[in-house]
């Protein structure tokens, strides 16, 4: 049987990202993939200002750019049937936003994981973790019609909400108000394209969301984001949401009534809120995997790129210290926490007193349009404050 230092289960942006730096930590790193890039990824395409630094270490911002639009920087959120607010753009000194095309985006990354000199094996679909005394010891999966089982000191699982051995780990996220649904597509003629878009219907009320990314001047990433339990409530399907709010609401008519679906729409699950472990016995996890993805708008792209950073410099550490224990690897938690937490800490405070209901919403939208330069997040505590002392008062 093989044996390895670190694999990686996973060859998206959170696997790649911690495949890169760890082979620059010196390690000895296998990343699997069970498809083949460049593939698609069913997601919003905004790629922010803060991601370029990392960008940059990995030699690819000026691929990025060229391979993306580049928006205005604004974001404009929609209330129901009524006002919006407008973000400022991008000022001259500020790293505008641009929106890549995941598949494009996704693949880029992959390259600059590959190009670091990790080993790299497509195709081979990981289906369960190596066992040993309740320790994860490497990975069992499936290359080329053969069962192959890799031993390991460390796995880094980077595989996405959907791998069914997180749930023996307990990494996976169950509850319906932290679990979303998303549905995207492409869509043609919609015109006007510069800025990022977020549409609030209040049947998609407590959490949900329709959004268009930009991705030319006249073609639209659009999607639906929504909790599962909001979902249900609705009592339809995210594409049956997507369409009713297409035709039968104001915006939704103004900006995709002429416009035309380009190739098919794509949906999926998307766990959120970093709720639940993400290290255990020989094994770390990062991304959707970790169930990262921020609570309120749904980003995972720089919390998956951010904890592949640090989940190299954790494994590192337990290779110096050849301890890949939980108790060891529960620093992994608290390097996480620093490095994303205060702003997952935000996202929180966004859905919980921001945009958890079309009142909660309206209220925000018309604060920020009369106070353009005021501190939204201070607003929000002083909301949760507001509401804390109201529900000790009953």
């Amino acid at each position: 049987m093989d044996k390895r230092q670190v694999i990686v289960v996973g060859g998206g942006v959170g696997g790649s990202s911690a495949a890169f730096h760890l082979a620059k930590e010196g390690l000895g790193v296998l990343m699997l993939e069970k498809d083949q890039f460049p593939r698609d990824k069913p997601c919003g395409d905004g790629i922010l200002g803060m991601l370029f630094p990392l960008l940059e270490e990995m030699g690819i911002a000026d691929e990025i750019r060229a391979n993306g639009f580049r928006t205005t920087g604004a974001t404009r959120f929609y209330t129901g049937e009524e006002d919006y607010y407008r973000s400022p753009p991008s000022k001259p000194d500020e790293i505008p936003m641009y929106s890549v095309p995941r598949y494009k985006f996704d693949d880029i990354v992959n390259k600059a994981a590959v190009r670091s000199g990790i080993d790299y094996v497509e195709n081979f679909e990981v289906t369960d973790l190596l066992m040993s005394r309740g320790k994860v010891r490497g990975v069992r999966g499936i290359h080329n019609g053969k069962t192959v089982e890799i031993e390991s000191d460390l796995v880094v699982l980077a595989s996405g909400s959907h791998f069914m051995p997180e749930r023996r780990l307990g990494f996976y996220e169950e509850d319906p108000d932290y679990v979303f649904y998303g549905l995207r597509g492409y869509f043609d003629n919609i015109g006007n394209m510069e800025d990022i878009e977020f549409f609030y219907p209040d049947n998609f009320m407590p959490t949900g969301y329709i959004w268009i990314f930009p991705v030319s001047k006249t073609m639209g990433n659009v999607g639906v984001f929504i909790t599962e339990t909001a979902l249900k409530k609705t009592g339809m399907t995210t594409e049956e949401l997507l369409w009713d709010w297409s035709k039968n609401t104001k915006y939704g008519r103004e900006r995709l009534g002429n416009a035309t679906l380009a190739g098919k729409l794509k949906g999926w699950r998307l766990p959120t809120g970093m709720r639940q472990p993400i290290y255990a016995d020989g094994v770390i996890a990062v991304g959707d995997a970790g169930n990262m993805i921020e609570e309120f708008g749904g980003g995972g792209i720089p919390q998956a790129m951010i904890a592949g950073t640090v989940a190299a410099k954790m494994a590192r550490m337990a290779v110096d210290a050849n301890d890949f224990s939980k108790d060891f690897l529960k620093q992994y938690g608290g390097m996480i926490d620093q490095a994303i937490g205060p702003f997952m800490q935000g996202m929180k405070l966004m859905r919980d007193y921001g945009a958890s209901t079309p009142e909660q919403l309206r209220d925000l939208v018309e604060y920020m349009n009369a106070n353009p330069q005021a501190d939204t997040a201070a607003y929000l505590v002083q909301k949760a404050g507001m509401q804390a002392a109201a529900g000790s008062n009953q």
